[in-house]
């Protein structure tokens, strides 16, 4: 991941997560992001500190730097939601989840959801008319709100990136649309 290094110097990321998230999807996106020189902070409902699912059983806490509640799209340029289907669970549910997106979706700013992350925007009603990939037992919830299913490991959907695995490709086509992404355009449209 060399070639991918400090090419998102100046930007901040937010990884929003509750209680449940997959532990190596949100420590391997972490991990990659800060290599881009990306500014990651760790958005959660949960206050103080998120506890993550690791295997067959609950594994570490990490610390939240925003309280989910309090955060607003405008504070970052870019948000990533780890696959789990506890937190997944937990975020749909949450009002304040849906809002928070809902400002990343409006002014189409770079969001990338692993595995099944793509059910809370498509509970929330902000994935209608656009195309992903998940997994099988998101399947039913996506159709049913209107999202295609895209065959494969990874899809790109303009600024959308959806992947089964946080893996470097998925990081690598993330940091693409955020590097390529001009506010400008959309404030003057």
């Amino acid at each position: 991941m060399n070639d991918m290094e400090n090419v998102l110097n100046g930007k901040t990321v937010a990884i929003l997560v509750a209680n449940g998230f997959e532990e190596s999807h949100m420590t391997s996106l972490h991990k990659a992001l800060v290599t881009t020189g990306a500014d990651v902070k760790i958005v959660s409902p949960e206050k103080g500190v998120v506890n993550s699912w690791h295997g067959n059983g609950w594994g570490h806490f990490f610390p939240a730097n925003a309280q989910l509640e309090l955060s607003m799209s405008h504070h970052f340029d870019a948000v990533v939601i780890p696959g789990g289907s506890r937190h997944v669970s937990r975020l749909a549910s949450d009002p304040q989840t849906a809002r928070f997106m809902r400002g990343f979706m409006e002014d189409n700013k770079p969001v990338a959801l692993v595995q099944d992350a793509a059910r809370i925007l498509a509970e929330a009603g902000l994935l209608e008319g656009r195309s992903v990939v998940a997994t099988e037992d998101a399947v039913g919830t996506l159709t049913e709100k209107g999202v295609a299913i895209h065959d494969g490991e990874l899809h790109v959907d303009d600024m959308l990136v959806t992947g089964l695995s946080a893996d470097e490709a998925l990081v690598a086509n993330f940091a693409d649309r955020i590097v390529k992404y001009e506010p400008e355009a959309w404030e003057a449209a």
